[in-house]
């Protein structure tokens, strides 16, 4: 049984007086409570209501109520064809009641139907001018109704909250769909039905950024690849990722990268040969499209590499450590770089933001590290909040077993372990790989798993997946399943991904 309890069971309420509207179609009415507050009943059709200046809006039906806080502007407009009739209850509240923090919306009280008319019943009529076994049951509805209420608000606390996430979720997705369209973010708050103050702040929670800020990022990340890759002028580029004005545009995207669109253009557009498949996923965030790039294992047949290479004409060349003969070879196309990556203390972050250096693009690098770093703080915040302290194994699966990441595995453990939050089990802690082709190998090391299966996965598999987990788990396991692209490429672009990934799927299991 949900409880008000401490200083709000003390409350004092004080019933004033009730009002009754008539508003024909397309008729409003403008309340306004002052120090005063006000439940809300609709004793016929339906009307739209408004408050915290056009900030929320929500829509109230016959028989439902809603509150009208104090301090607040409010209006009901009756959009429908039919007459509609509203019963205003006005009341003062002392004590801590914390009515005024409810969210706006209506809903149906069970019997309260009696209170409504009760209340009807003495429109218009001063509170003192009432009869005194009329002032004190109207007092007892008064406080019913409000039990009522804020126990229906307790109740509806928690649908609320994923109403909400559901909502920034969307929010967050159309955003990044049509980022290059006008968007009205008042107007998209006010539609949802959320004050827009909250609205904001709810999204900055769930996402890491404002509205604004996600726009922005969005749009700029969008036009890197379309300066890069093509011959567009930038005036069509930014019309194309949605600024209007160019100049504007220019100004926004070397405030956040360090360097003019037409620096970035002169910078981004040599032609680039990437022979380490594992630095892709860097270039991308950059915004970078090599121009020649190998299959994987050509060092093999590097012979047969070269003519090519030369055909390609680059200005720089990236690779991974190669013999001296081949090195040789690549210094007599162009200037390379050679990185080492594998079994090195350079972290992928060290690396993206070195090759920014190298192309002179350390500006761009920085803001594509911000934004990973705001992205994983939402995600630990996330982690926190659906997952807890509870430990997860980190698990890959694919076409020939599953691979267990212990904490000693810093490629994947520094992701999820250390920026992400996730608690690590103890049987783990001493581990850095565990390969095994059966589910049942490590299925006792830990009851829960955050399960890491490419794209290349089909829901079937997926499912079966789980299944099988939760079949050797059958007591409240929990599965976790992020998608990534395959093979995995330990870069930018792929730990960038795993932590968007593991955000839509936190939010998923948090609806």
């Amino acid at each position: 049984m949900n409880d008000i309890s401490g200083s709000q069971a003390t409350a004092l309420l004080s019933f004033l007086q009730s009002e009754s509207f008539i508003l024909k179609e397309g008729e409003r009415v403008d309340i306004d409570c002052g120090r005063t507050s006000a439940f809300g009943f609709v004793l016929r059709e339906s009307v739209h209501c408004l408050a915290e200046n056009e900030a929320a809006l929500f829509e109230a039906a016959a028989d439902e109520w809603f509150y009208v806080p104090h301090l607040s502007g409010f209006s009901v407009r009756n959009r429908e064809v039919g007459t509609a009739e509203v019963l205003i209850i006005r009341f003062e509240e002392s004590g801590a009641l914390a009515l005024g923090e409810q969210r706006t919306y209506s809903c149906r009280l069970p019997h309260s139907r009696m209170w409504a008319e009760a209340f009807a019943a003495a429109v218009d009529i001063p509170f003192e001018s009432l009869p005194d076994v009329t002032r004190l049951t109207l007092q007892s509805h008064l406080y019913a109704l409000t039990a009522a209420w804020l126990l229906r608000s307790k109740e509806n606390e928690a649908d609320g909250a994923k109403a909400l996430l559901r909502l920034m979720e969307r929010t967050y997705r159309l955003i990044g769909n049509r980022f290059n369209e006008p968007l009205n973010l008042e107007e998209m708050a006010r539609e949802s039905g959320v004050a827009a103050s909250r609205f904001y702040q709810a999204f900055k929670e769930y996402t890491g950024f404002t509205p604004h800020k996600w726009i922005t990022a969005t749009r700029l990340n969008a036009s890197l690849s379309l300066l890069s890759n093509s011959p567009a002028s930038i005036m069509d580029v930014a019309h194309s990722v949605g600024y209007a004005d160019e100049l504007y545009f220019s100004r926004v995207f070397k405030k956040h990268m360090g360097l003019s669109p037409t620096e970035y253009v002169a910078r981004a557009n040599r032609r680039i040969a990437n022979l380490c498949p594992v630095f892709e996923g860097d270039f991308k965030a950059l915004g970078i499209t090599p121009a020649f790039s190998p299959p994987r294992g050509w060092t093999e047949r590097w012979q047969e590499l070269m003519p090519r290479l030369r055909d390609a004409q680059p200005d720089i060349i990236f690779t991974q450590p190669v013999s001296e003969e081949i090195l040789l070879e690549l210094q007599r196309i162009a200037p390379v770089e050679m990185i080492i990556w594998k079994n090195s203390n350079l972290s992928w972050r060290d690396r993206l933001y070195r090759i920014g250096q190298l192309l002179e693009l350390s500006g761009v690098a920085d803001h594509w590290l911000t934004q990973f770093k705001l992205k994983a703080a939402n995600a630990r915040r996330l982690v926190r909040l659906v997952l807890g302290s509870t430990p997860f194994l980190i698990v890959s699966a694919h076409s020939s077993g599953y691979r267990v990441y212990g904490r000693l595995a810093k490629k994947m453990s520094d992701l999820f372990y250390d920026a992400l939050g996730l608690t690590s089990p103890a049987a783990v802690q001493q581990i850095r790989i565990l390969d095994t082709e059966r589910l049942e190998d490590i299925s006792t090391l830990c009851d829960n798993a955050l399960l890491l299966v490419p794209d290349t996965f089909s829901e079937r598999q997926e499912s079966k997946l789980i299944a099988d987990w939760n079949i050797l788990h059958p007591n409240r396991a929990e599965c976790l399943i992020i998608r990534h692209p395959a093979p995995s490429l330990y870069n930018a672009s792929f730990y960038g991904g795993l932590v968007d990934e593991t955000v839509s799927r936190l939010m998923e299991d948090e609806k």
